[in-house]
């Protein structure tokens, strides 16, 4: 990888549906040497997905927030499925700590909040935190100094 890829990733990560064309002309590439880096990129694992960003207070979800949950143990592997099948957990990870899974939600008003933390607690203990806003989604990666 060296400063010209990182300037990609930056820009598919702004993006993800920006053209090749439009790639080259910020890095200073032909759009199949832009195609060539990214499949490049792709095969190695450094992009694994594209995706696209929600607005879901736009589709009757006006309420979210984060959840820390510390699920028992030996329900671990429940609370998973729970999660990945739950409509109102967005995102699931899994962390170290004393809480050991942070999830995002989005649900429709505070009756919904309420059902989905009641299901929570039967696995366990949590905290909830409620988004006001948010101020940024993702960061440029920075260049290794050594890459420039």
């Amino acid at each position: 990888m060296d400063a010209t890829d990182y300037k990609i990733l930056n820009l598919l990560q702004a993006d993800c549906r920006i053209t090749l064309r439009a790639i080259g002309e910020q890095v200073g590439l032909t759009p199949p040497s832009v195609s060539e880096r990214i499949r490049k990129m792709e095969d190695e694992g450094v992009i694994r997905s594209y995706g696209i960003e929600i607005d879901r207070t736009r589709l009757n979800c006006a309420v979210t927030g984060y959840i820390m949950a510390a699920p028992e143990p030996e329900k671990y592997g429940a609370f998973c499925v729970f999660c990945e099948e739950h409509p109102a957990v967005t995102e699931h990870h899994h962390l170290i700590g004393t809480y050991n899974a942070l999830l995002r939600f989005a649900v429709k008003d505070a009756n919904e909040l309420d059902e989905l933390l009641s299901r929570i607690k039967t696995f366990g203990d949590s905290r909830t935190t409620m988004e006001l806003k948010t101020l940024f989604r993702m960061k440029d990666l920075p260049v290794p100094p050594e890459l420039l």
